[in-house]
């Protein structure tokens, strides 16, 4: 019978059988009942009423097969123990309730566990979408100071090499000075030795003076001793007629009178050449002296211009860092003006134009080459607004190596269209080498701001000191 295949234990009644625990009956009759186990923290609620629900059907399903054992048996101790099945099912029953109710606090706090984990899930997800604007924002300023670096780094290759070359420009700037200071030596000994010259030159001057006076004295006692024999001769002359022995006296007077005038002629002879060579000394000597003054005047101009070229180098290339002394240099000194790509420098005092070239040149540029109508007209605009006493200003032109042939200082000629000679109706016409001045002629140009703008060009004597201007490449 059924009963007899689904519980054993009841059609074969044993002593143990009443001492059967409740436990090991629970075991027996659902061994794979899960709820017997507390559930782990993460099964499904659905999962536990399921299993809740198949227990209590099969609890239904046992007492139905005790009750038809029951009814097919009516032997009073089948009875009993039926009922004491019953009983210790019913026991079962309340405790698989009490393991369902500990399910269901459990499923509770399951429930809030996972309402606690989304509102940390919710707390994580704004957290990181906190997170990834902020590291989007910091990747943003990260790529611009690494473009920033980039930039400073390039910034601080260009000071390195503007820096290396203004320390190449120090070097060599130091280097003139030494020269320079060497050519001063050089002309204060040619100096000692011109004054050694001029003090024995003098001293000749002394005694060739004092020859010169004794030469005069001697001369004019002779003269006076000439006039004397005149006298004499005269009185002999006289006589003659009355006295015939004196004629012979007569005759050794006039021997010795013309013995006397070639003696007086070869004094005069020497006396000549002693003047002749003191004027050759005297223009020796002075040449000499001019000589020395101008190059002592070039080295003047050439000191002031190293001075000022010294004194000038922190207006022009300030330093910004005491501590590694890092110039940057402006385009043009405060003293230049900036015209298109070069700067131009138009001077207060005056130069012979030798001197205002090499001037210019000290500078690091060269007296000014006119390239274009909009140049000549800046350069014409600047100078007359300066309000000089002298219009004229040297530029870089001369004709000394052949006379008509015009040429700038690099060389390049004086083309044809880029003339503004001074010229018009009932004026003379530039250039026209006016030698009246200076016998040379006139060898070098300038311009007249006194004059109109495209006309303003003339020649003039290369030592006549007039104001200059210079340019440089910026």
């Amino acid at each position: 019978m059924v009963g007899h295949q689904w519980l054993p234990w009841i059609n074969n009644p044993s002593p143990g059988t009443n001492a059967m625990t409740p436990a090991k009956q629970e075991r027996e009759i659902s061994p794979d009942c899960p709820h017997t186990k507390k559930p782990a923290m993460g099964h499904q609620l659905g999962t536990v009423v399921g299993l809740s629900t198949l227990c209590f059907v099969l609890l239904v399903a046992c007492i139905a097969l005790a009750i038809l054992y029951n009814h097919e048996s009516d032997n009073k101790p089948e009875w009993n123990n039926l009922l004491f099945d019953y009983q210790n099912i019913s026991d079962h029953y309340l405790t698989v309730a009490k393991a369902n109710n500990e399910l269901k606090r459990d499923n509770q706090n399951l429930k809030e566990h996972n309402s606690w984990l989304d509102e940390q899930t919710r707390l994580l997800n704004r957290s990181f979408a906190k997170l990834t604007s902020m590291n989007r924002a910091l990747t943003l300023e990260g790529t611009q100071l690494q473009q920033q670096i980039a930039n400073l780094t390039s910034t601080n290759l260009q000071l390195s090499l503007d820096h290396d070359q203004l320390v190449q420009y120090s070097s060599e700037q130091e280097e003139k000075k030494l020269n320079m200071s060497q050519s001063i030596s050089d002309l204060i000994n040619s100096q000692t030795q011109l004054e050694e010259e001029r003090q024995r030159l003098s001293e000749t001057n002394t005694f060739l003076r004092e020859e010169l006076f004794q030469v005069k004295e001697n001369n004019r006692e002779l003269l006076e001793l000439n006039n004397k024999l005149q006298g004499e001769i005269q009185s002999l002359d006289e006589k003659i007629e009355a006295d015939a022995f004196l004629r012979d006296d007569c005759e050794k007077a006039s021997k010795d009178n013309t013995q006397l005038q070639e003696t007086v002629a070869e004094l005069q002879q020497q006396k000549q050449n002693l003047s002749a060579l003191l004027g050759q000394e005297r223009r020796d000597a002075a040449e000499r002296e001019r000589s020395r003054r101008e190059e002592m005047d070039l080295m003047l101009v050439d000191m002031r211009s190293m001075n000022e070229a010294y004194h000038s180098l922190d207006r022009y290339c300030p330093v910004v860092n005491q501590k590694t002394n890092e110039r940057i240099c402006k385009k043009c000194h405060d003293s230049w003006k900036l015209f298109q790509t070069k700067c131009y420098y138009f001077s207060s005092r005056t130069l012979a134009w030798r001197s205002s070239r090499a001037w210019c040149q000290t500078q690091g540029g060269d007296l000014l080459i006119i390239n274009s109508q909009q140049e000549q007209t800046f350069i014409f605009g600047t100078s007359q607004a300066m309000e000089q006493a002298s219009t004229r200003v040297w530029i870089g032109m001369t004709d000394a190596e052949m006379e008509g042939e015009w040429h700038w200082v690099d060389g390049s000629p004086v083309t044809s269209d880029q003339q503004y000679w001074l010229s018009g109706a009932g004026r003379a016409t530039e250039p026209d080498d006016w030698k009246l001045d200076n016998p040379l002629g006139e060898d070098c140009g300038h311009i007249d701001s006194s004059e109109s703008e495209l006309t303003s060009w003339m020649d003039g004597s290369c030592d006549v000191p007039y104001r200059w201007i210079c340019e440089k490449n910026v």
